[in-house]
């Protein structure tokens, strides 16, 4: 298992993850999910992609929610692999 960190930070009405060798922009944290394990996923090896969010950059509007937004990990099976 191969481990990867992301980091998240919300800019400009966008999510933005950064962090080996990729820069991802989307409106919703499903998107970046999605774009990052099909960017991410290799044929042989799962993945597992540790999210974790800058809270400084949170927007302070966004703060009051900042207890929903936990570091987590993201499970990337590799290409063709069976859900």
């Amino acid at each position: 298992m191969t481990k990867i960190d992301i980091e998240l930070r919300y800019e400009r009405d966008r999510w933005r993850a950064r962090g080996a060798g990729i820069e991802i922009v989307h409106a919703e944290l499903r998107g970046i999910e999605t774009l990052l394990a099909s960017q991410l996923a290799t044929e042989r090896t799962p993945l597992d992609v540790e999210l974790r969010f800058d809270t400084a950059a949170l927007p302070r509007w966004l703060l009051q929610y900042h207890g929903h937004y936990c570091n987590y990990v993201l499970h990337v099976p590799p290409r063709g692999a069976q859900a």
